[in-house]
């Protein structure tokens, strides 16, 4: 499009933007087109009209403004005269003179209204400034279209002036325009700040992309030329970050929801586990290659790897994957605007076989690493029809974009790995896709995208192009080198090798005159020589046959290396027929290959010893010898993260003996194949010859003899499974025999065995057994016909294990539990046996219809924290697809006819007609499992239900065709569960399905989920009715006694819970673990802290696994000062596992947040006892935990909260900075509701803010480069979306916000700005403190008064601050002068202890954060900011929890128990009057809630007796008095709270007439000058 066509189209948007506003046509006649200055403009203004008469001389100030701010106007408005030369509002000048003219006449009816024009003519300055520097350059196409943008807003806010001062609301919108709250004005600013970006960027682009091609060169100058590489580096950062406008939060979650699949994670795993296998120098020959080369360099769009199986193409695409990001970045655009994206497709994973999550999980590493990508993306995802197929995710989020000449800057580099697996459909539509990279569009411009295909040479059978691709062949001369290092690796840890090294060091030490030459090297070498010739350059051949002679002496070796099996086929069969001749039952084997081929997941060692051992009943003793012996060349052990932790170990051993896996390569046998893929069977046929087998023997014992006695302990023997009892079916063993099958035979293993993941080392392996055409059979080969069949009907029979199972065995049923349905979808109903037809249907009425069978379902969650009720939610919940197969299996089991029960047909009749009745029992079973107890000494009543209570609400909201009727639950997960959502009466409802006769359990469980509700009402009355039916129902006498405790009835409280206490069963004596913390906090709250530390110790020795009791316990030794003990009950947590699991005590508390309660109490321990760094580590270990789970609030809080304890007690600040920046961008892409709380948002923003600016500081300070860190505070003071820290020309409007005040203080301090530009970071705040002293609502007055102060501290306004804080003060001092002399009145004594048991700070509660209690003075951390950003949000992001309610109680100031202060804050509104505001009475400042009088600090004085009270002038609010101070100048403070290179404003004692500058005294009131606010307000606006 030419540029003044450009130019019009832009004009054209400005106009239409100007005649919506003011509601006429832009029509300028010729006396206005004739106007070529602003003196010309006051002219006609003057004789328009003879009201106008003198107009000038009335408002000389808005005549002023009028001369200065529309010069640049009429100096550049004629550039676009060429292209508005015929439209009716002419040259730009002419049309924004014709604006200025309709704003004044519409003004003249309102005088007032020439003040505010005069003002929005002052902000409008800094753009029309930006016209005279653009005046001070040659113009050319670029610099037109820039001045007209700048023209084209000018012109939008003239008419939005005009509109707002025509309809009467300019008092209210003009002010606030240029503070960014005008959603209208903030929108024209975006657009403007786009116009001039992509106008740079263009210029900066197209010199980019011309020289592209020298970019090699360009880096190999880059790298000796210091200087280069920082301009370079500054292009490439500048393209980088210059273009994208910051992302709302809620584009970053629609792009989030859409693009980041299941499929993303996997491939991020499978590229780290390739990553790790890598040897040095594997793939380096691929840089050696043309093809690669031009490809890297862009000269050909895409590059085809074609190698046979086991050739190590995966590896390779590694490799590839590895170079590209150590050339363009890793996870960040940077030389050359170059993304790297790349997947892998696996044939036996589902999730990484369809195209379009192949595409979208490519577009989603690219829009996380390039935010011009990922705004892009943001207008694709907003319609689903953009993305509804593969084709239309490639064309509308790949091609649209990279054939932008707007992006000519940008390209991508897209790694596929192994195509050849995908699905043949796939297959082609993505090769269709990549065949029209290979030519241009209509705009002859072609697309920046280079795609490397890496897999099997039977993909040239799919390329369907006009011409022949050339491609790299993966050959044995060009891997050989790889392929050596593999095997000289692997040789190194081989038996035989590591017995003769030290058979040679023996040697060495008997000192002979001619010692005899080493033997293991060359017995190495001639192996190597050996190996690596068979081999062939296939990876896989050589592992499987260094398997073979791992173990095995040199006799064994001479004798399989004489005679190997000649090709990978070959090698593969080899293997599985010498299993076969070991084995006398192949069934079991048969039956693991069938799972391991067809399992939906990759499955554990306990699932598999599991299901082997049914339906003989006997355990497999051997089998994880076999995983590591003779079955280790097919399967793959991965052992979990956490290792090993059982006390005793497999074979007996102790704890210290298995503290590590065992050594010898057990940690996963995949470290055995750094440089294995996975490849299969077709391509072996484009291989077939069989290569040359040299016939002489391979004799070892020619240079070193061998060991004639063969002491290797051989295997062969042994026989997996064999002879064990078959007799007896499942389907007749009693429940207790089911049970006793997996709880006696799992001993034999430990824990870290039982969680081992057991995979196929090779895919061929698999695909052995699949794919067996051109074939001969073998006797391991399995029914693949039948195979789904099996498995679903073995996972049926574990089903029915599940009601007797132990809770360390319920993982056990996760598998059948989340994926038997999904093998019934895969089953072919048409061609199944109508005997296992009728065995499944006849499964599916007992898992359906029968208690028990809803029950093993129900009961397989580990607690009610398991995952598995999301998975149950997302199956039978979120869609009706899979309701809908149990229906279709039902409705085909009636037309078998072989069932006789007519009951039963008429149910499966009914079911299959409707989900309601389908899920009916499971409804009714959920609520028996809730309601109905055998006795209070059930173990049921260690778990509330409130997962089975949600479920059967859930359940329960279906409609007949299995759709849910309730919108909002559809996307429903476990962590958001919330029974204050629920009624009572729903409640009541859902109870009813039990059927009881409200027995005290049915009263009991209905009363806690009411609690929970907090309907406190029903809930005391069932839990009373309970105890009328029941009197030592100690459950309900608990919950009684925490309803008490939550109404403040404490003594009640207390004598309830001993009295639950006292009725504890026997067996559940160690609930006390959860009883006793929680008389702990009731006797604090009362002031019995001995009492109160007797019981946390109580608890705690009840059951130290307990979370609350820990933390009761933890904070009784804080509050007796003794942190070597405290560190001591940490490190008890360390080294205690919670029980079935390899996560500690302390992880846990760590990981379910219950340590917020109590960070300042972890962190004084923590810097007292030298910083233990196991704490750390444990905290490390948790987070890692929760950021794997699926919890954002958690993920948020977390990162945040350990972020602020290593910079508050670890003094780590790089750390601190990484976390809350990680914290803040989950809950960016958080759900909306989460993104709204303010609370959290402002909590992290202000210490991350803080920590920018003195960071900027100290670099500065210290000679380096601070705007690393100032880019980031700028970007976070600017509520505009395009507001970019590098970008010079943009502009910006800034927010209310900490980050604005210290943007502000930056500008002025370090910048040296010019007064008109740092104030503006203050505006919007000031005027905000304002507007709440002008507002109905007196509750905020004083805040507002306060917050203002601060504000005007960091603008340096010192006289105007002191005369608040003087005022504020007031009440104060006259308290004081009291009190000295002797008439303090009984009010005051209340009022001290009414402080002491009130005052709510800023602390780590669970629930919200909200209690640090100042002993003996006033709360010093009350303040929020109420600002969005740095406020207080309702609903805070809250913590799951082990178990219980969070323990509400506070930390002692004395120990330096501080926050980060905040303003304006929300006080509360119950208290006296003291000070009078504008002449109204208004709230009065109390010493009950005066945080502005607190120090900050760990003095033990008392707040009215410093001498002198400091304000940090960086710091929102945060207060010391002069000792404390002193501690922080020293860096003494306990916890860091404050920096030594602030600086303070003394506000206490009080200077002697400063409160009577901003107020006067009337009687025993202040009241504010009304003139003197007035002025600050003019000053301001």
């Amino acid at each position: 499009m030419d540029h003044q066509q450009d130019i019009h189209a832009l004009w054209d948007s400005a106009v239409a933007a100007y005649e919506k506003e003011t509601k006429r046509k832009l029509e300028t006649d010729r006396t206005i087109r004739e106007i070529a200055t602003v003196d010309g403009l006051l002219d006609l203004v003057e004789h328009q009209s003879t009201k106008f008469s003198g107009w000038r001389n009335r408002h000389a100030k808005l005549t002023s403004r009028l001369t200065t701010c529309l010069r640049p106007v009429a100096l550049l408005g004629g550039i676009a005269k060429d292209a508005l030369a015929n439209t009716p509002y002419g040259p730009a000048s002419s049309a924004i003179f014709g604006a200025v003219l309709h704003l004044i006449q519409a003004a003249d009816t309102v005088s007032e209204a020439y003040d505010w024009i005069e003002r929005a003519l002052a902000e409008l300055r800094e753009f029309t400034d930006r016209l005279n520097q653009y005046f001070q350059i040659a113009m050319d196409f670029v610099l037109e279209r820039k001045v007209t943008a700048v023209l084209t807003y000018v012109l939008k806010v003239l008419g939005r002036c005009e509109a707002l001062i025509t309809r009467g609301r300019f008092r209210l919108y003009l002010r606030v325009m240029f503070l960014g709250k005008d959603e209208e004005t903030r929108k024209m600013l975006d657009e403007l700040n786009e116009s001039l970006r992509k106008e740079t960027n263009y210029v900066v682009a197209a010199s980019f992309a011309s020289v592209k091609i020298t970019e090699r060169a360009v880096k190999t100058v880059v790298q000796t030329t210091a200087e280069n590489q920082k301009g370079i580096e500054g292009v490439g950062q500048f393209l980088e970050e210059s273009r994208a406008r910051e992302i709302t939060k809620e584009e970053g979650e629609l792009v989030q929801r859409s693009l980041e699949l299941p499929a993303a994670d996997r491939t991020l795993e499978l590229f780290a586990d390739f990553r790790s296998k890598l040897l040095r120098g594997t793939g380096n020959w691929l840089c050696q290659e043309a093809l690669f080369t031009a490809w890297t360099e862009q000269k050909i769009p895409i590059l085809w790897v074609f190698g046979g199986p086991g050739s190590g193409k995966s590896h390779l695409s590694t490799w590839t994957i590895k170079h590209l990001q150590e050339v363009y970045g890793d996870g960040h655009v940077q030389l050359g605007g170059v993304s790297v994206a790349y997947f892998y497709i696996r044939e036996n994973e589902q999730q990484l076989r369809d195209t379009n999550t192949i595409l979208k999980t490519l577009a989603w590493q690219i829009a996380e690493s390039d935010p011009v990508f990922k705004e892009h993306a943001v207008k694709v995802c907003s319609l689903k029809k953009n993305i509804i197929s593969a084709e239309d995710t490639w064309n509308r989020l790949f091609l649209d974009f990279y054939r932008s000449i707007a992006n000519v800057d940008r390209s991508s580099m897209l790694v596929i790995d192994g195509l050849d697996e995908a699905p043949r459909a796939a297959r082609s539509t993505l090769l269709g896709l990549f065949k029209r990279l290979l030519s241009e569009n209509a705009d002859g411009i072609r697309s920046r995208i280079q795609v490397a295909v890496i897999g099997r040479i039977t993909l040239k059978g799919d390329m369907d192009f006009e011409r022949e691709e050339k491609f790299i062949q993966v050959s044995r001369e060009k891997n050989q080198d790889d392929l050596d290092r593999y095997v000289e690796d692997r040789l190194a840890r081989l038996s035989i090798i590591r017995k003769l090294v030290e058979l040679d060091k023996l040697e060495a030490k008997k000192g002979l005159e001619k010692p005899a030459s080493p033997r293991a090297p060359k017995v190495k070498d001639k192996l190597k020589e050996r190996i690596s010739s068979y081999a062939d350059g296939v990876f896989l051949w050589a592992k499987l046959l260094l398997d073979q002679i791992q173990d095995k002496d040199i006799r064994e070796i001479e004798e399989i290396l004489n005679r190997p099996p000649t090709t990978l086929k070959s090698m593969v069969k080899h293997v599985y027929e010498r299993l076969s001749a070991e084995e006398e039952d192949l069934e079991p084997i048969k039956k693991l290959l069938t799972w391991a081929a067809y399992a939906q997941r990759p499955l554990l060692f306990g699932e598999i010893d599991l299901i082997l051992s049914l339906p003989s009943k006997a355990p497999n003793l051997l089998l994880w010898d076999k995983f590591r012996g003779k079955l280790s060349s097919i399967f793959d052990t991965i052992l979990p993260k956490h290792g090993v932790n059982d006390e005793y170990g497999a074979s007996g051993q102790t704890k210290d003996q298995v503290d590590q896996p065992p050594s010898d390569e057990s940690a996963s046998n995949t470290q055995e194949e750094r440089s294995l893929t996975q490849d299969s069977e077709q391509a072996e046929q484009n291989n077939t010859e069989d290569r040359h087998v040299a016939q002489d023997d391979l004799d070892l014992s020619s240079e070193c003899g061998s060991n004639e006695s063969d002491e290797h302990s051989d295997t062969s023997g042994f026989k997996l499974l064999d002879g064990l009892e078959t007799a007896g079916e499942l389907g007749v063993l009693a429940a207790g025999d089911r049970a006793n099958v997996v709880n006696e035979h799992l001993r034999a293993y430990a824990d870290w065995q039982t969680k081992t993941r057991i995979v196929f080392s090779h895919l061929q392996f698999r695909e052995f057994l699949v794919f067996k055409r051109q074939r001969n059979p073998t006797d391991l080969d399995i029914n693949i016909e039948r195979s789904h069949v099996e498995i679903a009907l073995t996972s049926f029979e574990l089903l029915r294990l599940g009601p007797n199972l132990q809770q360390s065995s319920k993982y056990l049923m996760d598998y059948p539990c989340r994926f038997l349905i999904g093998h019934l979808e895969l089953i072919d109903l048409d061609a199944i046996d109508d005997n296992d037809h009728y065995n499944i249907v006849r499964h599916l009425y007992w898992l359906f219809h029968d208690e028990t069978g809803a029950r093993s379902l129900f009961n397989a969650p580990i607690d009610g924290e398991s995952e598995l009720w999301d998975d149950y939610w997302k199956t039978w919940l979120a869609t009706n697809t899979h309701t809908s197969t149990v229906r279709t299996w039902l409705a085909a089991g009636i037309e078998l006819g072989r069932c006789s029960d007519e009951a039963a047909l008429s149910w499966m009749k009914a079911a299959s007609a409707s989900t309601t009745i389908l899920f009916k029992t499971w409804i009714q079973t959920l609520a028996r499992m809730w309601l109905v107890k055998s006795g209070f000494d059930d173990k049921a009543y260690c778990d509330k239900s409130e997962s089975l209570v949600w479920l059967m609400h859930g359940l329960t909201s279906l409609d007949e065709h299995g759709l849910m009727t309730e919108p909002a639950l559809t996307d429903f997960a476990f962590y958001q569960l919330d029974f204050s959502r629920l009624s009572a009466g729903r409640l009541r409802e859902l109870a009813n399905y039990a059927l009881d006769e409200m027995s005290p359990h049915w009263h009991t469980g209905l009363a806690w989920i009411h609690m929970e509700a907090e309907h406190y009402d029903e809930a005391t009355y069932h839990f009373s009715e309970a105890l009328a039916l029941a009197p030592d129902a100690w459950v309900a006498k608990e919950g009684l006694a925490r309803i008490y405790g939550a109404q403040s009835r404490y003594g009640e409280a207390i004598q309830l819970m001993e009295e639950a206490r006292s009725s504890l069963p026997e067996n559940f004596a160690w609930l006390d673990g959860f009883l006793s913390p929680r008389i702990a906090e009731w006797k604090e709250s009362i002031g019995d802290v001995q009492g109160a530390y007797e019981a946390a110790y109580q608890g705690f020795n009840a059951e130290p696994s307990s979370s609350i009791a820990q933390k009761s316990y933890l904070k009784a030794l804080d509050e007796k000062g003794d942190s070597s003990k405290f560190i001591e009950v940490l490190s008890y947590m360390q080294h205690h596992t919670w029980p079935d699991t390899p996560v500690s005590y302390l992880q846990r508390f760590f990981s379910s947040g219950w340590w917020y309660d109590i960070f300042d109490e972890v962190g004084r321990a923590f810097r007292a006892q030298n910083r233990p760094q196991f704490i750390l580590e444990e905290m490390q270990e948790a987070l890692d935990t929760v950021l794997a789970s699926n919890n954002p609030g958690m993920k948020v809080s977390f990162q945040g909260e350990a972020g602020m304890f290593r910079y508050q007690y670890n003094d780590d600040i790089d750390d601190t900075i990484r976390l809350l920046e990680q914290a803040l961008k989950t809950l960016a892409n958080a759900r909306v509701d989460m993104q709204e709380n303010a609370w959290v948002r402002g909590r992290y923003g202000r210490l991350l803010a803080r920590l920018y600016y003195d960071a900027g500081v100290s670099a500065n300070e210290n000679g380096m480069n601070a705007w690393p860190y100032t880019k980031r505070l700028k970007r976070m003071s600017t509520v505009t979306r395009i507001a970019d820290e590098d970008f010079a020309e943009s502009f910006a409007f800034y927010g209310p916000g900490y980050a604005s005040m210290l943007w502000g203080c930056w500008l002025r301090n370090y910048e040296k700005a010019p007064e008109e530009m740092w104030n503006k970071a203050f505006r919007a705040r000031i005027l905000d403190e304002l507007n709440m002293l002008d507002d109905e609502d007196p509750s905020n007055d004083m805040a507002g008064l306060h917050s203002l102060a601060i504000t005007l501290l960091h603008v340096g306004d010192d006289g105007a601050a002191g005369s608040i804080l003087a005022v504020l003060f007031m009440p104060l001092k006259a308290l004081r002068e009291t009190i000295q002399q002797g008439h303090k009145s009984c009010d005051d004594t209340s009022n001290d202890d009414q402080l002491d048991e009130e005052d709510n700070g800023d602390s780590h509660d669970v629930q919200g954060w909200e209690k640090t209690k100042a002993e003996g003075g006033v709360n010093p951390n009350a303040e929020r900011d109420a600002h969005e950003g740095d406020g207080i949000g309702q609903g805070l992001i809250s913590s799951p929890q082990a178990e219980g309610d969070a323990v509400h109680g506070g930390a002692n100031s004395n120990k330096n128990a501080t926050s980060d202060s905040s303003s304006p804050p929300t006080p509360r509104t119950d208290q006296a009057e003291a000070v009078t505001i504008n002449y109204k009475n208004r709230l009065a400042l109390s010493l009950e809630t005066s945080y502005i009088h607190a120090c900050n600090g760990p003095c033990s004085s008392r707040n009215l007796e410093y001498t002198s009270l400091y304000i940090c002038r960086i710091c929102l609010g945060t207060k010391f008095c002069g000792e404390c101070l002193q501690l922080v100048k020293e860096e003494k403070l306990g916890r860091r709270d404050c920096s030594p290179r602030h600086t303070w404003y003394q506000s206490w004692p009080i200077p002697d007439g400063k409160a009577e500058v901003a107020a006067e005294r009337n009687g025993d009131r202040w009241i504010i000058r009304k003139e003197w606010l007035d002025g600050l307000r003019e000053k301001w606006l």
